[in-house]
């Protein structure tokens, strides 16, 4: 009985790379591991912990672990130390904490011993990076750089995406967000529309409440 429906739930879902030694125990994603510490969930974390991005949302995790009982935090991100995405107050106040950070960095392969438990991270040194029109990484990376840190945890915190059932049959961008028309902020579903973070990706709350307006 709606004339219109608006879509604005956010990006909720964390996501995971789809790497070698990715799935399986020893590895978290960033919106779960918080959400589930929050709510009281009793988390088990290793000795060294890995945090794999360089977001806001990275340093959340971060320092979490470190107040969870972690002996070390280490971080990797794809952007130069300059041109990390967390606000400049989190990555001192990380800093400060003692989480180590591992810049230019891309992630190839998460490395499990026999018994399959996580020993390190495999990664390459970034020599630039940049995303295209349709938001697919073009990456290029030093070469002969490849090397493995040790770590025994390691928690995704690369991003975020909405998390929409398939029934509600709406077109989505590559980038797994909702595609929408710029002028009307119309979906491809005649009467549904959408705003905020589930159609720019993460950002300022005060950027959603003026896409919502």
């Amino acid at each position: 009985g709606y004339e219109a429906v608006l879509i604005a739930v956010g990006t909720h879902k964390g996501v995971k790379l789809r790497i070698p030694g990715a799935n399986g125990e020893g590895v978290l994603v960033n919106t779960e591991f918080l959400r589930a510490v929050n709510q009281g969930e009793s988390m088990e974390i290793g000795k060294k912990v890995m945090i794999l991005g360089g977001g806001n949302v990275a340093f959340d995790c971060a320092r979490l672990a470190l107040r969870l009982g972690a002996e070390e935090v280490l971080m990797a991100c794809l952007e130069s130390r300059e041109t990390m995405p967390a606000d400049p107050d989190e990555i001192k106040e990380g800093e400060e904490e003692g989480i180590k950070i591992y810049p230019a960095r891309t992630f190839t392969k998460i490395v499990r011993d026999i018994n399959g438990k996580v020993k390190g991270v495999e990664l390459l040194d970034v020599a630039s990076f940049a995303f295209d029109e349709d938001n697919r990484l073009q990456l290029e990376t030093v070469e002969d750089s490849q090397h493995v840190i040790e770590s025994d945890t390691v928690i995704f915190a690369v991003g975020q995406r909405p998390d929409l059932p398939e029934e509600f049959g709406i077109d989505m961008t590559p980038g797994g967000l909702v595609e929408i028309d710029e002028f009307s902020m119309s979906t491809s579903r005649d009467g549904v529309y959408a705003a905020a973070d589930c159609v720019t990706g993460t950002a300022f709350a005060i950027k959603a409440i003026a896409s919502a307006r």
